[in-house]
């Protein structure tokens, strides 16, 4: 029975390996420089291995440093790292006593760099890099994650790293540090080689990993848990510390490879940040908002850059602005999101008509956008509506009252689930309980996206208007976050 049994497992085994292996392929590349110094050290040792899928593309990258008390080491890529659905970036790093530390944290942070400017090469995205490494590798990327200096050499903002993942690192001074410094092992210090002394709340986020506090090198778990409440107390919205319990130092890594690949798998498809856009032109608005662009303004429309935030002028006609078929095709996968503009309307425009349209979301063309699914936000002289559907029509109203003339106004829509909600300068005018969920109305993606421009045969244009920081959620904003949105009205001229 027990033989029955273990062929019977093997050939799972087997058969789950071989699945595995036909959905997804790996290849790998050995030994890639990844610094232009001329030091002869830094040529040996800089150098790195990268793993990666070859049938899939924009996957999260983990940079990996290895341990080895900054004396010793070479760099690997753990089985366990291995079809992950993740680029690996394994580093080599110069070592003590051989480099300065100045020197090993400089090749840290290069190496991240390289990671940042080739990770599309690789299939993965620059917008998904987490830095990972056991002991003195979590070290070193406690370092360069929290003393921005380091990566700023290299034109990276440290903040751009999507996870900083220690596995037992050191927080205070390392002890190969001190111990160049006549210190020992048990005398802690913290100095401008010490983590602890870059402590603040914006860094990415933290996963801190420890082995077994009875078991650990040096106390290192409550090193690990100071930090944390350190973190903590600054006001970082995302600490997580970790104590692998029956795990020394040295056999950490193998249960502590799960809780990063669950923590990667968390932050990418994360509710707490804005979904990507299509259309980025500055560093700023890369993450939460549509830039606008020349090359998107129809019609008359035009950009206004007077302002701290560019503002879409609508112009004296029809004008209006292409949200692009991109912008489809991350409003079909939305299921709890926001929506958030700032509009202001002339004295000249007459809302009459049907449709005036801050924004619009068509899956059918023009003239025949109402047979089908369709999203939008509008405002009548007697009415402001966020309506979703198509025969199957549901829409949320706003009876009476003057739309504001000249003035700017803070729309914002919020939906989770079926409840949909309308806010004019933060205050709600409006709810529905019944609202369909885009991902199920949307079964392709909306072929028609725009600010502007009514869908619909016979309509108004929302003209004599000006329209700024058009933003898309992929959750539903918090009340607190509603009330920060409505305060950048100060932004607009």
């Amino acid at each position: 029975m027990k033989k029955t049994f273990v062929i019977l497992w093997m050939l799972t085994t087997t058969l789950l390996a071989q699945a595995q292996g036909r959905q997804s392929k790996y290849e790998r590349e050995n030994d890639i420089p990844y610094t232009t110094s001329t030091n002869q050290y830094a040529q040996e040792r800089c150098k790195l291995d990268v793993y990666y899928p070859t049938d899939m593309k924009d996957v999260p990258v983990v940079v990996w440093f290895h341990g080895g008390g900054i004396e010793g080491g070479n760099k690997h890529i753990d089985q366990e790292l291995q079809r992950s659905g993740m680029t690996v970036v394994a580093a080599n790093y110069r070592l003590l006593p051989k480099a300065s530390i100045d020197e090993v944290l400089d090749d840290a942070a290069c190496a991240v760099a390289w990671a940042f400017k080739n990770a599309e090469k690789y299939n993965g995205s620059k917008k998904k890099i987490f830095v990972a490494g056991h002991s003195a590798g979590g070290y070193l990327l406690d370092i360069i994650g929290l003393d921005k200096k380091w990566l700023a050499k290299y034109g990276v903002d440290a903040d751009s790293i999507a996870g900083l993942i220690p596995f037992s690192g050191q927080v205070v001074t390392h002890y190969n540090i001190r111990k160049q410094q006549g210190i020992g092992p048990l005398q802690a210090t913290i100095d401008k080689y010490a983590p602890l002394t870059y402590v603040r709340k914006d860094c990415p986020p933290m996963i801190i990993i420890s082995g077994d506090r009875e078991l650990e090198l040096y106390g290192r778990y409550e090193e690990q848990a100071y930090f944390w409440r350190m973190l903590k107390l600054t006001g970082h919205p995302d600490v997580t510390l970790y104590e692998m319990q029956g795990y020394d130092h040295g056999a950490m890594p193998q249960p502590a490879y799960k809780v990063m690949k669950d923590h990667i798998k968390r932050i990418v498809n994360s509710k707490t940040s804005a979904m990507p856009t299509p259309i980025i032109k500055t560093e700023e608005q890369a993450q939460y908002c549509f830039a606008w662009d020349d090359t998107y303004a129809r019609h008359g429309a035009s950009i206004v850059k007077s302002s701290q935030l560019p503002i879409l002028n609508l112009g004296n006609n029809d004008g209006y602005y292409d949200l692009t078929a991109e912008t489809g095709a991350l409003v079909q996968n939305l299921k709890d999101f926001t929506i958030s503009v700032y509009f202001k309307v002339d004295t000249e425009n007459r809302l009459d008509g049907y449709g005036h349209f801050l924004f619009a979301f068509s899956q059918l063309a023009e003239n025949k956008a109402e047979e089908g699914p369709y999203m939008a936000m509008r405002l009548n002289e007697q009415r402001f509506e966020t309506s979703t559907g198509g025969y199957n029509h549901e829409q949320i109203v706003m009876q009476g009252g003057q739309p504001k003339r000249n003035v700017w106004v803070h729309a914002l829509f919020r939906q989770q689930g079926t409840k949909g909600e309308l806010y004019l300068d933060g205050k709600l005018i409006g709810t529905n309980n019944n609202m369909p969920i885009l991902s199920d109305i949307f079964k392709d993606a909306p072929a028609y996206c725009w600010i502007g421009r009514a869908p619909f045969k016979g309509d108004k244009y929302l003209t004599h208007s000006h329209v700024a920081d058009f933003r898309i959620y992929n959750y539903a904003v918090s009340n607190k976050e509603l009330q920060e949105l409505n305060k950048r009205k100060s932004l607009l001229k």
